[in-house]
């Protein structure tokens, strides 16, 4: 599916309709570019699509951890076999 083409408006309409550009981010549930001069200046974005942008990209974050995770370490070790390791560990330090 392809992205949707960015929602584009001048950035006078924070002056002049201010409601407007608060009903297209919300309805939209996308980014809302302001310009000034042509050039990008802000993005406005609806804060409930905001959050659910935020919670993905940290879902997506977890599982790519995880990923590195796996490759690097993919032996499970047992509840037995890390009793073993912590108590031999502490038993060094106890002396």
């Amino acid at each position: 599916m392809p992205s949707p083409l960015p929602r584009i408006r001048p950035i006078s309409d924070l002056r002049t309709d201010l409601n407007g550009i608060c009903e297209d981010a919300r309805q939209s549930q996308q980014p809302l570019y302001l310009t000034k001069n042509g050039v990008a200046a802000l993005v406005v974005m609806d804060c409930e699509a905001y959050e659910r942008q935020r919670h993905h990209e940290r879902y997506v974050l977890k599982l790519r951890e995880a990923e590195i995770e796996a490759r690097y370490r993919p032996e499970a070790v047992s509840q037995e076999e890390l009793d073993a390791r912590m108590q031999s560990i502490f038993s060094t330090w106890n002396g």
